[in-house]
């Protein structure tokens, strides 16, 4: 056997296939990283999703753990990736989304409270951002100025949170000095009844 030949069998052997077809977010993302964590270095892993979000949730995942991703697309209606383990991946252990699910519910009940309690200020603008990981960061270092809630689906019907502010002026100074800090914040919106707009940048 010449050596391509064998450099391409070995190849093939080290990739695995995970098929994720009619899971929803989070769990594509929570099993891919479980599945990684458990793959030796220069494995290859194969993930394929129904899941719209996958496609930002795998991209945004590989930059934070370190592993590579090697193939990203979209192809009749699924969402193909393909990733190799990398020596200085760091993928989150199951503790963490455990974590993640608990944020989660915490979130949901604290917008149903805002909601509620009619002493509130409701928040009228909305800060997105480019990962949940940075909206959690983003929500230490404003230290209670602004809360974090689920993101709405009228502006991402996918897994997410958005920084809630009340009024424009405010939402413009929050996203700013988020962005000086370099926290990847991504788009201001505004809602007017049931609807949201992006007003900035």
């Amino acid at each position: 056997m010449r050596r391509s030949e064998l450099l391409y069998e070995q190849k093939e052997q080290r990739e695995e296939i995970l098929d994720l077809t009619g899971l929803m977010c989070p769990l594509p993302i929570v099993i891919t990283s479980e599945k990684m964590r458990r793959l030796k270095e220069g494995q290859i892993l194969r993930v394929v999703s129904t899941d719209p979000g996958f496609e930002k949730d795998i991209y945004n995942w590989c930059q934070q753990s370190g592993n590579r991703l090697l193939e990203l697309r979209r192809e009749d209606g699924k969402v193909i990736a393909v990733l190799q383990k990398s020596l200085q991946a760091v993928e989150p252990s199951l503790i963490y989304w455990i974590k993640f699910h608990a944020l989660g519910v915490k979130l949901h009940i604290r917008h149903f409270l805002m909601m509620l309690n009619p002493f509130s200020a409701k928040p009228d603008h909305f800060i997105t951002f480019s990962a949940l990981s940075e909206g959690i960061k983003a929500e230490k270092m404003l230290k209670g100025e602004a809360k974090l809630i689920p993101i709405p689906d009228e502006i991402d019907p996918h897994c997410g949170v958005v920084m809630a502010v009340k009024g424009e002026k405010k939402a413009k100074d929050i996203f700013q000095r988020l962005q000086e800090e370099g926290v990847a914040v991504e788009a201001i919106y505004k809602k007017e009844g049931k609807n949201y707009t992006r007003v900035y940048p």
